[in-house]
Parts: structure tokens; sequence; C-alpha cells
């Protein structure tokens, strides 16, 4: 990217959720400075979220910014972490990274060419690293066969938040992150992003912009994480229109219903994205990944049927972390 178009973000801002990352966040830290472009500024803000190591201290050392947020009855909560930490910042446009992400050579370039060709928004893949368990990298071939490095570059109709870059007045034009349960934790991007494709914006998938994604180890990791992620399936999906398969949320009930049957057809499906890749080793590891589907259509059924008989809880309205 030419100096000229490097000229329009003088101030960039990385927002990084963090909670007990001390052995991990310097390096991150350390590999975001590293790629900071010639003439701009690099604002690293990590927001921790009631740490019990050393993660500010290392994090403070290594030149970043820290936000610290009071602990919560429950546990962490990285939408609330991210809305505070985007409201804080000053830069253009917000990035958003996860503690377990280290960024590959480039991967701040191929972000910002995306935004001067005039994406409001753009999402980066997600790479294997080396040295992950079993079960850690069955839990990253469960969750990742949308946003890997082999996929070809295309505009989305949503994008994870752990490598995620927005302009600055497009994101603060939104709600942000959706912090109330059960949302929040599984798909707490998809409402702020499905008001940005309402008004017109896109979000655009670049696989150059790469990070490794250190996912956690334990097969009680991977099927707790899927469980979450579908128990808040049916009221992010439905009240945003953003699934890929938005035809099958358009009848609830039936979807409860199906929920376990339908474990065989995505974990065949999520084979053939990877198979599609030329990535074989899913396949080994196919009678755990339809365990993390069962697991996912567990919590569809039992986050279904809660939400499904309580019409209250299918509204989460809540004000912008920035007002």
């Amino acid at each position: 990217m030419n100096a000229r178009a490097l000229a329009a973000f003088p101030i960039i801002s990385v927002i990084i959720p963090c909670r007990n990352e001390e052995a991990a966040i310097g390096g991150v830290i350390d590999r975001l400075k590293a790629q900071t472009p010639s003439g701009s500024e690099l604002e690293v803000i990590v927001v921790d979220d009631a740490s019990t190591d050393r993660t500010i201290a290392v994090a403070e050392a290594a030149g970043a910014r820290v936000l610290a947020l009071p602990a919560r009855p429950g546990g962490g909560n990285p939408a609330a972490a991210r809305n505070r930490g985007a409201a804080i910042s000053r830069g253009d446009p917000i990035i958003f990274l996860d503690s377990d992400c280290t960024p590959h050579e480039g991967w701040l370039q191929a972000l910002l060419a995306e935004h001067a060709k005039g994406y409001e928004v753009v999402g980066g893949s997600l790479g294997l690293p080396d040295g992950l368990s079993f079960s850690a990298r069955c839990d990253y071939y469960c969750g990742w066969y949308h946003v890997h490095p082999r996929r070809r570059a295309a505009s989305v109709l949503h994008h994870p938040p752990c490598n995620l870059s927005v302009r600055r007045d497009v994101f603060r034009a939104t709600k942000g992150y959706v912090e109330q349960q059960p949302i929040a934790y599984a798909h707490e991007e998809l409402e702020w992003q499905a008001d940005v494709l309402a008004k017109g914006g896109r979000i655009f998938f670049q696989p150059q912009a790469v990070v490794d994604h250190h996912n956690r180890p334990g097969f009680g990791n991977l099927l707790r994480r899927n469980y979450r992620w579908g128990y808040s399936a049916l009221p992010s999906k439905i009240s945003t229109g953003t699934a890929r398969f938005a035809f099958l949320y358009e009848h609830p009930r039936l979807l409860v219903l199906a929920s376990f049957p339908l474990a065989l057809a995505s974990t065949a499906y999520i084979l053939g994205c990877w198979i599609k890749a030329r990535m074989f080793e899913p396949v080994l590891m196919a009678p755990a990944m339809l365990l993390a589907r069962l697991a996912y259509s567990a919590g569809m059924a039992a986050g279904g049927l809660f939400w499904l008989r309580k019409p209250e809880e299918r509204a989460f309205e809540h004000r912008p972390r920035w007002e």
C-alpha cells in the first residue's frame, strides 16, 4: 500500500480483551508494534477482564494502554471489554484482536489495504499454529471452517470478532457488541454487523490478514464452547438475519425439533469445507467433531426452547457504550 493510502490512517487502534494471559500478551503486543506503518501511530488498548495473574503488568511493560474492568458475577465478558476499549480509543480503524491470536507479518497492512478500497468492515483469517493438542486442533476445525487462510477473499454477511477491523464512525453508529447473555461470548458481533449491512456498508473477508488462533485444549472446553454457540444461535441469528442458511431460522420450532439430526448434516458440511480446502486431518477427527456438533445441537435445543417460551427475552436492548 502506498504512502498516500497510509496517510488516511494516522492513528490505528487495536483493542485486545484479555483475561489471565500473562504468558502471551507481551509477545502479541510486540508483534503488533513491529507492524506499525511509517507515519502512523498504533494505539494498543488491552482491556483486562479481572485477571488474577500479571497480565496488566506485562501489557503495560510492553507499551500497551491498559483498561482494567472490575470482576463480574459469572466471569468475564469479552463483548463488554471490546465495547469499553472502543469507547476510549482514538484511532480509525478500530481493530479487535483476541489475546490468543498471534498476527503474521503483513497482517495489519492487509486489513488497511481493504479499508483503503472503501470497505467499512474487514475480517482477517484464523490460521492453525503448530504444536496444538489434538483437542485444540479439533476445536479449531469445528469453529473456523469459514475463515481460514485458504478461503478466497469475498464479501461476507458477518465475521467473528477475534480478527476484525471496522472504520471508527461506522462502528460508533451502531450499538456495539451485545453484552447480554446468552448472546455475549458467542454471537455478540451479529447485531452491529447486521446494522452495518442494513445501512449499505460492506463486510469483506481478506484471508491474507492472518493471525494464528491458539485454541484452548481439552474436550470439555470443546463441548462447552459448542454448547454455548448453540444456546445463543436462535436469538442472535433470527433477530439479525445474518445466518448463512437464513431460511432455516425462519422456522425456529422446526429447527429446535430437528437440532439433533442436523448435527450429522453440519458435521458433514464442516468436513466438506476442509476437504475443499485440501485439509484432510479433520476427516480423522470426524467422531470428535460429531460430538462437538451434538453439543451444539443440545445447546440449540435448550436455548431455543427457553427463547420460545420467554418472548420478553427476544429483545436484547442495550445502549451504545460510548454515549
